[in-house]
């Protein structure tokens, strides 16, 4: 049994923690399935604060999920060193199956289809593999308890036509994390704070039947895995006679081994290393060979040290349809909501069904789309997008010493020191291409989920902003830790505090407080804010608590205001204009427009890029001069400030500092009517210093002319740049075509040039907002239009929403994943596949109406 292994301290503790568990439970909740109150660390008096209850309960809702997105399956709570666990898999086909050991999610592994079908981060859901390269189809369902603090694992395997008979290995690993300082002085290994260990009886090779681990963590309490064979309807190959217990693939075979924290998410290379070790010995026991063993004998981990540590793998070989299950419970696990083995099929079905009743009450997929198979298209485009949510933690490399400026901006190589450890709970843009956290992204990433779970939003939205460091700046890429270092190449993992990155985060703020501030809404998306949730009448609605309840939408907003502060004034000093002397300038054209000091640039562009705007390669003023003023900065910084004003204002913020951030924001507006409107262009415009040292427009009109537009910072009584936005894109010649709105100008000279990147290529997120923007601008400004132009706004939306969802959609269906971008010409898929961050903004517009 497990505490056999255990020292009488630990024994002691374990069992206290078992008694406590059950007295808690009681003396709190009675006899209910309510939510016990694990990871609520304040004291009595704040625990009974509405914020501190909606905390518990929240936070607990999402301790457990796949947050180990970089993996096809991986689970972690949102705890720094825990228990990590993952899944892998690998044909049994001949002696060079172990080359396709499937862990990390890879973008060039030959899959048909790899993503969440239907997912919900506070209620699990199902992820289905289409693995044409193996054969099989790999379904996993993950479920979790009512109270978020236990789950259960269905994995089932499916053998495609004409390879019934097909064999297949699953490796289940689990490992906890948790070293102290302190020296064991007989093993001379760091000592621990939980143990995680078998419970089985030690066996010579493997064993039938169930394995069942116990553990307990500082951070989970008592806790046990247990991990079946599954129905008597699997199969497993026989194998060759005589090979022994240790070999024999009918058996479940398990080893554990000690690793370093840290060292987990290594597992693959750790588990394929063993078993060269194990081929190894074999091979020398008779004479270099081992073709008389068959792959299913011979692909086998074996114990061969009888050694237990931190660290478990679990093998299975099935041969043909599979299916096995892992149970996690908790001790705070009430007794009648846990998952066992025997509801686990009627759990999954009853999880299934929630979250189709769910999507279907927050999603209405607007005509002529309005159609079951966009239906499905849509709910996986959600649930996958969802199933992006990733939990990291560790330090990361910053370069603090680089200084960027027009004598620089040739070329320049970052040298990183490591600074953290830090946290972040964030969507990534792509599983098998991008698996961290991109700050431009994220913003994108969060815009279909603000109406569906708008409480998660927050939740993400502060874990980003908690990053914030002393000097106001977030890192624009998040990597993490040694395991996401590993999937990102070296000259991209340094960050520097001197470049930026938009920050599409407080779009999302804008969106959310703008209803706040208003106290109405949309019954069916946000409730209503003037009938706060009692947490003490029953079920609490997650997803929609925060807004309809003014006291923790107060407590959330005076927690960010500052932190958001210090981003914005790091914007304004680190990203200032330059502006010229009056008296050397005068009568320069450009510069006489400038009327403020809200203008401009961003650090760190090079000849070929622009990394810090987000749009890479488009082209701007060359070579970056000290001089360059950006339209798409000036657009973002008027955004943060808006946000600022609303949160200020919110919290009855001094009247002079709410007047304060009016003034920017107007200010910021002002500069872009006056100084980025080019007459002759009859656009926005970057503006540099041309060789008569006077400031002048640089016009590749493209996304970054309309950033005025899709950020709203346009007057809705101008009426002349509005029209001009409008041709600008419904131009053939220009940006419209028939796949959606073009990064860069059909006319422009660097159109489709070099790297291409933002190019010519439609991206889906931009392209919402445009769309977005049309329908706001129509109805905002329909005073002010004339009727040609108003059914030029209409006729633009209309056809601009059929094209992409048409494409989008036909794409998905030829390829099985939606993509990073689609070319302008042929609506062809490009780019990182399975690309559910901001691409996933397509059901947005699917739920958009059909006309304005």
């Amino acid at each position: 049994m497990l505490w056999r292994y255990w020292s009488p301290l630990l024994l002691f503790s374990y069992i206290a923690t078992l008694i406590l568990a059950e007295q808690v439970k009681f003396d709190i909740y009675g006899d209910s399935n309510n939510f016990p109150p694990i990871g609520d660390t304040n004291n009595n008096n704040s625990a009974t604060t509405l914020a501190s209850k909606y905390g518990t309960i929240a936070n607990n809702s999402l301790l457990w999920g796949p947050y180990r997105s970089a993996l096809y399956f991986g689970i972690r709570p949102r705890i720094p060193k825990s228990l990590l666990s993952g899944l892998m898999w690998f044909p049994i086909t001949d002696y060079k199956s172990m080359g396709k050991i499937r862990h990390f999610y890879e973008q060039f592994d030959r899959m048909g289809r790899a993503n969440w079908i239907s997912y919900d981060p506070r209620i699990g859901g199902r992820q289905l593999i289409q693995d044409d390269d193996l054969q099989f189809d790999i379904i996993i369902d993950f479920i979790k308890s009512q109270e978020g603090l236990s789950w259960a694992v269905k994995v089932k395997a499916v053998p495609h036509r004409g390879n019934e008979d097909g064999m297949i290995s699953f490796v289940w690993y689990t490992g906890l994390e948790g070293e102290k300082n302190e020296v064991d002085e007989i093993t001379g290994q760091r000592e621990r704070s939980g143990y995680f260990r078998l419970d089985n009886s030690a066996k010579d090779g493997g064993y039938q039947g169930k394995l069942t681990f116990g553990g307990i963590s500082e951070e989970l309490g008592a806790f046990s895995l247990e991990i079946n064979d599954g129905p008597s309807s699997n199969k497993h190959p026989r194998g060759k006679a005589g090979a022994g217990r240790e070999l024999d693939p009918t058996l479940t075979h398990h080893l554990s081994l000690t690793v370093p924290d840290g060292n987990v998410w290594q597992a693959r290379d750790i588990f394929v290393t063993i078993l060269q070790e194990s081929i190894g010995q074999i091979s020398e026991a008779n004479n270099g060979k081992v073709d008389h063993l068959p792959p299913e004998n011979l692909f086998i981990i074996r114990d061969l040290y009888h050694f237990e540590g931190n660290l478990h793998f679990v093998q299975k070989i099935y041969q043909g349809a599979c299916e096995f299950d892992i149970i996690y419970t908790n001790v705070f696990t009430p007794d009648a909501d846990k998952l066992t083995f025997n509801n686990i099929d009627h759990r999954i079905e009853e999880s299934l069904q929630k979250l189709d009743n769910d999507f279907a009450s927050h999603f209405q997929i607007q005509p002529p789309f309005n159609s079951k198979p966009y239906y499905e298209f849509a709910k996986e485009m959600l649930s996958g997008l969802l199933g992006g949510i990733t939990y990291m933690y560790g330090d990361h490399l910053v370069d603090r010493e680089t200084i960027f400026d027009e004598e620089t901006f040739e070329s320049y190589q970052l040298k990183g020191s490591f600074e953290g450890p830090y946290e972040l709970f964030t969507l990534v843009p792509s599983r098998p291409f991008f698996p961290r956290g991109f700050y431009w992204d994220e913003g994108f990433h969060l815009l279909p989920l603000l109406d569906y779970d708008s409480d998660l939003v927050l939740d993400v939205v502060k874990s980003w902003f908690n990053l914030i460091d002393d000097d106001g700046w977030i890192a624009r890429e998040q990597i993490l830790g040694t395991e996401a270092r590993s999937r990102v190449p070296k000259e991209f993992q340094v960050q520097s505090p001197h470049i930026v990155n938009p920050p599409t985060l407080t779009l999302v703020l804008s969106k959310l407080l703008d209803f706040a501030a208003s106290g109405k809404g949309d019954i069916d998306s946000f409730g209503n804010i003037d009938e706060p949730v009692d947490l003490n009448e029953g079920d609490v609605p997650l997803g929609k608590f925060i807004l309809n309840n003014p006291e923790v939408l107060v407590n959330y907003t005076n927690d960010v205001y500052p932190k958001l502060k210090s981003h914005f004034e790091m914007f304004q000093r680190t990203q200032q204009g330059f502006i010229p002397n009056d008296e050397e300038e005068e009568g320069t054209g450009v510069s006489d427009a400038i009327k403020n000091s809200r203008v401009y640039r961003w650090r760190g562009s090079t000849l070929t890029h622009c990394l810090a705007s987000g749009i890479d390669d488009y082209p701007r003023a060359s070579p970056p001069d000290i001089s360059d003023l950006n339209v798409d900065l000036i657009s973002w910084v008027g955004v943060m400030a808006r946000s600022l004003r609303l949160m200020a204002e919110i919290l009855h913020k001094d009247e002079a500092e709410v007047a304060n951030l009016k003034q920017i924001e107007q200010d910021i507006i002002d500069n872009i009517q006056s100084v980025h409107w080019s007459s002759n262009d009859e656009a926005y415009c970057d503006v540099t210093l041309n060789e008569d040292d006077e400031l002048v427009h640089v016009c590749h009109k493209g996304y970054v002319s309309l950033l005025p537009f899709i950020t709203k910072l346009i007057p809705v009584d101008d009426v002349t740049k509005l029209a001009n936005v409008i041709n600008l894109i419904t131009n053939p010649n220009e940006l419209w075509s028939d796949y959606g709105i073009r990064s860069l100008s059909k006319s422009d000279e660097f159109y489709k040039t070099k790297e291409n990147y933002w190019r010519s290529p439609i991206w889906i997120h931009i392209n919402y907002l445009i769309l977005q923007n049309i329908k706001d601008y129509y109805q905002d400004s329909s005073s002010y239009l004339s009727n040609e132009l108003k059914k030029k706004f209409s006729d633009a939306y209309h056809d601009l929403r059929v094209n992409l969802i048409n494409n989008v959609y036909n794409q998905w269906q030829k390829t099985g994943f939606v993509w990073e971008q689609y070319d302008d010409e042929t609506g062809e898929a490009k780019g990182a596949k399975n690309f559910l961050g901001w691409t996933s903004t397509i059901l947005l517009i699917l739920t958009m109406p059909e006309r304005i």
